[in-house]
Order: C-alpha cells, then sequence, then structure tokens
C-alpha cells in the first residue's frame, strides 16, 4: 500500500554476465545481511541503465522448506505494482480509441455501476480514476487460498463498494477498488477477461514470458513461497480487485517493463505505446499525496507515484501485501531503473527502499547518501469547538443500515457507538495515523465492528473518515481486519443532535 515514502517509495542466486560484481558490492552486502540476518527468505534485484540490464541477481530461497533457490526468473506477487501494468493496458485501448479517459468511467461499466454520495458519478473519469482522485475511498479485500470464503463477482464488489464518498477531482485518496473498477472496464471494452487481456496486449508483445496476473498454470515452477514477517509460509492470496493487486512477475522481466517505460528499445519488445503515451502515464496530477511522515513531496500519476527528492525525479511503482514486497523505480532523465522483489513481509518495511538507494548510488555519480525519514509524532486530539456535542445516524452498508452515535467532549474525549456498541479511540499508533482533526476531517481508528457478512469474515476495528460541514458529519466508516486482510468503506451520515 501506498502510505509512506519507504513503502510508496513497502544464499546468492545467479548473476548476468553484464553484471559488475565491485560496482555492487556494498549493495550486495546489504542484500546478504537482509537475507542471512533480517528475515528475508530472498531478494531478488535488477538495475539498468544507458536502456540496458547492467546487473541481475538473486539471493536466497525461493523455497525454504524444499531448498530451491531464488533466480531472476523466479516468480513473485507485486502486488501494487500490478496499478502500473493495469494504467498501460489501459493506455493502450485509449490509443486504439477504444476508451477515452476522459469519458465517466460508468459509461464503460453497464450495471452496477459506481454510485455517488458526494458529487456526479459523472465526475469520475477513466482518467481520475487512474489518478485515484475520483472520489472513491480507502478499500482493500484480500482473501487466503485456505479460507472458505471467496471474492465476489466484479459486479457484486461494485455493488457494494463502488461509492463516491469524495468530490471528484478534488483530494488524491488511495483506494485499490479504482483499480479493481478499471480492470473490469478493460474486460468490458476489450471483450477479454483482465488476465487474457493483459497477456495479449502487453506481457507477451513486450516478450514478458514469467509474468502473469496471478500465477498461470504454466508458470507454478517458477513461482516463489510467501513469508510472514515471523518466517512462517503463507497460502496464495486472491482480491476483489485484481487490477490493482494481482500481477505476479519475475525480476528479469520487471526490469524489461521499467527499460519500456523509459523509452528504451529492448530486443524482442514489440512497441505497444507511443513515447507521448508513456509520458502522459508517467504526468503527476496537481493534487498532493504526501503525508505528514514522508519526506518529498509526492504526487499520483497513472499508476505511479512521481517525488521530486535530493535533486532528483523518481517515478515509482511499489507494492506490499501479506508475504511480498516490491518496487520499480525510475530516474527518466538519467535513463536509470531499479527492480527489487521479496517473498516475505520485512520486519523493517524501509529494507528494499534502502538497498534501491545504494543501488541508484553504484550507479550515478555524486548520488546523496540516502535521506532520513522524519519520526512522526502525533499531535495530541484536540476536538474543534464545531465537533462537540452528540452525533447521530447511520452506516449504510449493502445489506441495510446500522444506527452510529458520536460523542465528542471538549477534554478530547471521544466515543463511538455502532449498532448499539460503543467504541473507544485505540490508543497506540498505526498505520494508518493517530486520531486527528485535519482541513475539515475527522480521522481516527476505533474499537468496534460492522456487522455484515464480508466484515464478519475476520476481526476488525472501525475507521473513521468523516467530514465536518455545519450540524452533518458524512464520509465513511471502514471495517479494518485486525489481521489487515481487507478495509471494507461504508458510507456514514450524522447529523448533530439538539442542544
Amino acid at each position: 500500500m501506498l502510505k509512506n515514502f519507504g513503502v510508496f517509495v513497502l544464499a546468492i542466486g545467479l548473476m548476468t554476465p553484464s553484471a559488475s560484481p565491485g560496482r555492487f558490492a556494498r549493495v550486495r552486502a546489504m542484500i546478504l545481511e537482509a537475507v542471512q540476518e533480517g528475515g528475508a527468505p530472498s531478494i531478488s534485484i535488477a538495475a539498468a541503465e544507458g536502456g540496458r540490464v547492467v546487473w541481475e541477481e538473486s539471493f536466497g530461497y525461493a523455497d525454504k522448506e524444499k531448498k530451491i533457490e531464488a533466480t531472476p526468473d523466479s516468480l513473485y506477487a507485486l502486488a501494487s505494482i500490478s496499478k502500473a501494468f493495469t494504467g498501460t493496458g489501459l493506455m493502450v485501448l485509449a490509443e486504439k480509441r477504444l476508451l477515452d479517459l476522459d469519458k465517466p468511467v460508468n459509461e464503460y461499466l453497464g450495471e452496477p455501476g459506481l454510485a455517488a454520495h458526494v458529487g456526479s458519478a459523472d465526475q469520475a473519469t477513466v482518467r481520475r480514476m487512474l489518478l485515484l482522485e475520483a472520489g472513491l475511498p480507502m478499500h482493500w479485500n484480500i482473501f487466503s487460498a485456505t479460507e472458505p470464503g471467496r471474492p465476489p463477482s466484479q459486479d457484486e464488489s461494485i455493488r457494494r463498494y463502488g461509492i463516491i464518498v469524495n468530490e471528484p477531482g478534488g483530494e488524491y485518496v488511495y483506494s485499490n477498488f479504482a483499480y479493481g473498477v478499471l480492470d473490469r472496464v478493460i474486460s468490458r471494452v476489450s471483450g477479454k477477461g483482465y488476465a487474457e487481456f493483459m497477456t495479449d496486449a502487453v506481457f507477451r508483445p513486450l516478450r514478458m514470458n514469467r509474468t502473469s496476473v496471478y500465477v498461470a498454470p504454466e508458470l507454478t515452477a517458477y513461482a516463489v513461497k510467501n513469508y510472514d514477517a515471523a518466517g512462517r509460509p503463507l497460502p496464495a492470496l486472491a482480491y476483489d480487485h485484481d487490477g490493482a493487486s494481482a500481477v505476479h512477475s519475475s525480476v528479469h522481466d520487471l526490469i524489461r517493463f521499467g527499460l519500456f517505460h523509459l523509452n528504451n528499445h529492448v530486443p524482442g519488445q514489440k512497441p505497444i505505446l507511443r513515447a507521448a503515451s508513456r509520458e502522459l502515464l508517467h504526468r503527476p496530477s496537481s493534487l498532493d499525496a504526501s503525508d505528514a511522515s514522508e519526506i518529498g513531496e509526492i504526487r499520483m500519476a497513472m499508476g505511479w507515484g512521481v517525488v521530486d527528492l535530493a535533486g532528483h525525479r523518481f517515478v515509482i511503482s511499489s507494492g506490499a501485501a501479506p508475504g511480498t514486497q516490491s518496487r520499480l523505480t525510475l530516474l527518466p532523465e538519467q535513463n536509470v531503473a531499479v527492480a527489487i522483489v521479496c517473498n516475505a513481509s520485512l520486519p523493517d518495511d524501509l529494507t528494499l527502499w534502502k538497498i534501491e538507494w545504494e543501488t541508484l548510488a553504484a550507479m550515478l555519480p555524486d548520488f546523496p547518501r540516502i535521506p532520513a525519514i522524519p519520526e512522526r509524532k502525533p499531535a495530541a486530539f484536540v476536538p474543534p469547538q464545531g465537533l462537540l456535542g452528540e452525533w447521530q445516524g447511520a452506516v449504510h452498508t449493502y445489506q441495510g443500515d446500522t444506527p452510529v452515535r458520536l460523542s465528542a467532549r471538549s477534554g478530547g474525549e471521544i466515543a463511538i457507538e455502532i449498532d448499539g456498541q460503543r467504541g473507544t479511540p485505540i490508543p497506540f499508533d498505526t498505520p494508518l495515523g493517530p486520531l486527528a482533526f485535519r482541513n475539515g476531517w475527522l480521522t481516527g481508528l476505533f474499537f468496534g465492528t460492522i456487522p455484515t457478512d464480508d466484515a464478519r469474515r475476520s476481526p476488525h476495528v472501525v475507521f473513521l473518515r468523516l467530514k465536518l460541514t455545519g450540524d452533518t458529519l458524512a464520509g465513511t466508516a471502514s471495517a479494518v481486519a485486525v489481521d489487515q486482510t481487507f478495509a471494507l468503506p461504508y458510507w456514514t451520515s450524522l447529523k448533530r443532535n439538539s442542544r
């Protein structure tokens, strides 16, 4: 997930003949330490400059139990790097004039389409969906192969979670579901399933022979096993947002994808997009996507993030999910790219970023020292005068409305009550940030549950993101699984009780 720059920016194998061991000696030592002491079963890395791959190497085990070593052809789950692939696929359709980036996404969805609680669904264009500014809320929904439940159909997921809760075009909100909707657009416009289209239109023409949506049957032998932070093996995952999360690839293929996006001519690759279209995919939105814990200003492009830092422009796609972390970073002005993948949830989610930075330093003269990550120091929660009092309303779910109450006191005391169950704020910092009121928005995690069948899959807490407008609080209450397998948003609206 793209929540901070370190994640936005979350036994030796084979090496290509073009690699220079001395040049990357410091990086190799860092990777070996991460594998031998840092909990990484394997890390695969590739670097390219001047239009060619200069280093490709794998460290550690693709499967620890079977002692199968990782190689540059090993297949890793890319998680959110999938968005860069989905954006590329949509641009192929746009170049063929099969879709218009500035038309409402509902024109390509049929029924059910997106439902707007704020603004109009017509404002949620394909372009705004790609830039994560179409008004959809935070969402992810991950299913383990060992659990009985499976993802609902795409149309059913859109009916449940295809809700516009912010004015489209007015705010950046990271939503995996936006790209789940876009993979549905690809299917309807192309007449092929998302996986089939991506293979035919992107992977095969770019000679990415170790890349597929999920693990294609013919690639099973190359797939790595994923591990949690404690080193325990994890089952395969499925999603209701494949276009955001489901692409698997080797580091060999991933660096070639990076070279393609840098407008290099790679032997064997077909020109599936014009240079102008590739540059459009990297063009950042005017909306700031940073938060207080990050370094550098981050803006979202179409499946990529753009960061200006230390005198360089970084075009980044990164991913993290249970048992996997991945990064693909481009420096377009220097024609340099680094790809790095790992088959574990690492205790230090900055590990891959630090390795990537040292790799760039090995290739670029006078590359700056790695910047310090600012320590996040949450301010004490002080509710504004307009928030004080008693509020009453409902969480509107696909299975009906559930009553909700909120009370806020001048001393900072705040609590919610959902379906008669009282919940207080979670008293420690989390990746979703502290309890806060900023720019008119109340945000924070609370103890509580939302009684839908989807949310009952796992123990969860409730994340509130509500905008204060006069005597109205409106936004989302999201069920967030304790094991991080889902964040399911529901439109929520409250009115102030008469004083």
